[in-house]
């Protein structure tokens, strides 16, 4: 306990002693590929794979989330990023009929399938649910340059379909652009996405 109060002690130091030049606000609209715990959203079916499982077969599609993101910085190479996420799982529900003369009495196993006509024209519904997540960074830019930097990010994040605490890692970021509005691309993992995002921030 006392550590931690002493990291936050001189977190605070820092920041209200950090020159003014130095400090920037900033907010950042980014895309990417969902996380990876987006499995656990819908744990009993599979990315992209159709399963059949009770006369039915399931297929998810993907759909990029949106964040939108803060960050201060309080020093030339110290930046502090928040961010919220937010996606959709669509899935798509086909319900193929009983056989002729199938009552439907067996409900799992091979012999459960085996009633059904996998080859009639299924009936389809789709079910849509939207995710969300939070995160925050601590980011390190390692290289400082007129038009580009590049840095590193550790955090941690949360994701409401999984709620539980979870790292955020980026082990390189860019951030390219002298005015106003400038880009970011980043490799990640986190609660909000895997692989990386993309987007644009606005310098404020």
């Amino acid at each position: 306990m006392k550590l931690t109060l002493t990291i936050v002690c001189v977190m605070a130091i820092a920041l209200l002693n950090a020159p003014a030049q130095e400090k920037q606000h900033s907010l950042e609209i980014t895309t990417g590929y969902p996380s990876i715990v987006h499995f656990a959203e819908y744990p009993w079916t599979y990315r992209t794979i159709e399963m059949q499982w009770n006369g039915q077969t399931y297929k998810e599609h993907y759909q990029p989330g949106i964040n939108i993101g803060y960050t201060y910085q309080w020093r030339k190479r110290w930046e502090v990023n928040t961010m919220i996420n937010v996606h959709l799982t669509i899935m798509d529900i086909n319900q193929y009929p009983l056989l002729p003369g199938a009552d439907g009495s067996a409900t799992s196993g091979p012999e459960a399938e085996r009633q059904y006509d996998w080859n009639a024209d299924p009936t389809t519904t789709r079910q849509t649910d939207i995710y969300g997540a939070f995160c925050a960074s601590v980011r390190y830019k390692w290289l400082v340059r007129d038009s580009f930097s590049l840095y590193s990010a550790l955090g941690a994040g949360i994701s409401l379909g999984f709620p539980i605490p979870l790292p955020y890692v980026a082990p390189i970021g860019i951030k390219f652009g002298k005015g106003k509005v400038y880009g970011i691309v980043e490799a990640n993992v986190s609660a909000a996405t895997t692989f990386g995002m993309a987007g644009i921030g606005i310098r404020l």
